[in-house]
């Protein structure tokens, strides 16, 4: 029982190593040095085990980091539920794998939503006629747009919309595909107890 929480310890550190990792990626200027190399040499191997899955990759977005450190917190949270006398039964493993799943995409789901709420923010905010909001707003786009407008399309029935309305159309049904996710994992985990 013990080797479970070592376990579960020692994967939820390096899951936090991880986590460093990735913001100082984010960080111009931290990627030289001595702690960037060694950080590197850590993490990397297991994260580009992530980095080519096509579906976590959204525009200029890239959601394998994320998956990543879902994964492993899946593992720590195993492994300290066995370690503090848990048993595992089939109905329970798939229990857990599909609320680890319903984590990793609802997390997915919500940054969108965050996403297309900060770009329909600066829409109705911007001051200058087009509503552009400039550069912040011109890289959201490049990335969003396609995916915005292809969820809008269902439900315009073929109609061209303003981006505006895209937006919102794109907002309110990822919102329902949230709650939708919700209650058929609530179903499903129902079922197997």
């Amino acid at each position: 029982m013990h080797i479970f929480k070592v376990i579960s310890a020692l994967l939820s550190a390096y899951s936090l190593i991880c986590f460093f990792r990735i913001i100082l990626t984010w960080i111009s200027g931290f990627s030289y040095g001595r702690f960037y190399s060694v950080l590197a040499q850590l993490c990397d191997p297991y994260l580009n085990l992530f980095r080519g899955i096509r579906w976590l990759r959204i525009g200029s977005f890239d959601f394998s980091p994320a998956l990543a450190l879902c994964i492993l917190g899946a593992g720590a949270s195993l492994f300290s539920m066995l370690g503090n006398g848990g048993t595992v039964s089939f109905p329970m493993l798939v229990a857990f794998a599909v609320e680890i799943a319903y984590t990793i995409v609802s997390s997915l789901i919500t940054f969108i939503i965050i996403l297309f709420a900060v770009r329909l923010a600066i829409l109705l905010f911007s001051r200058d006629s087009y509503g552009t909001g400039g550069f912040m707003a011109n890289q959201i786009d490049s990335s969003i747009s396609p995916f915005v407008y292809s969820i809008a399309r269902v439900f315009s029935l073929g109609r061209k919309t303003s981006y505006k309305t895209a937006l919102i159309i794109s907002i309110i049904t990822l919102i329902f595909v949230q709650i939708a996710l919700r209650l058929a994992v609530a179903f499903i985990t129902g079922l197997l107890f």
